[in-house]
């Protein structure tokens, strides 16, 4: 029988990679500095792996230790929800909901959801985790979410997915550029053009950059950004024109650029995702019902916003 790891081994090792020192490490846990050297010794023995290496004074994760960690955080989140439903068991009678999201739905639209969910449900505990839609899918298949709004996966196995109405890409520009002038914003009209990317992982931006490949565009890239979330204030402040999801532009900054139909269309879906077995929670089923009912509002106010006035 396999024995099961030491616990406190993974506390340690947890901290160190938290707090990037083993000093750090023996502070949070409030231990000896020697008793955490021990502790990462036993664990690099116990596992056969060198987990880091000295570097002068300091500590370099391996690694090996850095794809340990996102397990052992997942093992450690798991623990920690474990805690907070017992917390809310204990001081609510309602339950608790632990949702995942896409960035660009926690700026506007899940803050809407959540405050309409708890004016009927005022004793529910509700955790949002903000994450890419690769780690929300992962988060739910290790029961660490009970429903995820992120991009359907590609592999399904364990996971279904209830799919909210795919929006289409819109083009956003300062106030005042030449753009704003257009009912509609080609592919071809962003040639030369100050431009702001999303990340190169992006399956937005993979669409984007298969148009522009297509036409023969080549914008003048100046900047790059994980989160869509972000672009809305880069080009209100002039850094470029960018091509977003209408999610990403709602809220108070959208009357502070100008926004277009883009051509060709990019659409984006997405979904509610839930764990096949067992069934979605009714608190679950509630939010996502809830949060659909935001989304379509949003998309109207953007909408009025789309085209240029008359």
């Amino acid at each position: 029988m396999v024995r099961p790891l030491n616990f406190r081994q993974l506390e340690a090792f947890r901290a160190v990679m938290l707090t990037g020192s083993i000093t750090g490490a023996g502070h949070s846990l409030s231990i000896s500095q020697p008793a955490v050297s021990r502790l990462i010794r036993d664990l690099e023995a116990e596992l056969k792996l060198s987990l880091f290496h000295r570097q002068g004074t300091h500590i370099v994760p391996s690694e090996e230790a850095r794809e340990l960690y996102r397990e052992v955080e997942r093992h450690f989140s798991g623990a920690e929800r474990i805690r907070d439903a017992a917390r809310s068991l204990r001081l609510s009678k309602a339950g608790y909901l632990h949702i995942g999201t896409m960035p660009n739905l926690s700026m506007v639209c899940i803050p809407k959801a959540v405050s309409a969910m708890l004016s009927q449900y005022p004793d529910l505990v509700i955790s949002v985790h903000p994450d890419s839609s690769v780690n929300l899918n992962q988060m739910l298949l290790h029961g660490q979410l009970d429903v995820a709004y992120a991009v359907p996966p590609g592999d399904p196995r364990g996971l279904v997915h209830v799919p909210f109405p795919p929006t289409q890409a819109v083009c956003v520009m300062p106030l005042g550029h030449r753009l704003e002038r257009k009912r509609s914003v080609a592919v071809g009209d962003l040639h030369d053009e100050d431009f702001i990317a999303l990340g190169s992982n992006s399956m937005q931006r993979m669409q984007i950059n298969a148009a522009m490949l297509k036409a023969g565009v080549r914008p003048n890239i100046r900047l790059e950004t994980v989160h869509s979330s972000s672009v809305v204030s880069y080009v209100s402040q002039g850094v470029g024109v960018a091509v977003i999801d209408p999610i990403a532009v709602m809220g108070p900054g959208a009357e502070q650029v100008a926004i277009r139909p883009f051509s060709p269309k990019i659409s984006m879906p997405f979904a509610a995702v839930y764990r096949d077995m067992p069934a979605p929670s009714r608190f679950a089923a509630a939010f996502t019902d809830i949060l659909r009912a935001v989304v379509a509002e949003e998309l109207h106010v953007i909408d009025s916003l789309v085209r240029p006035k008359r």
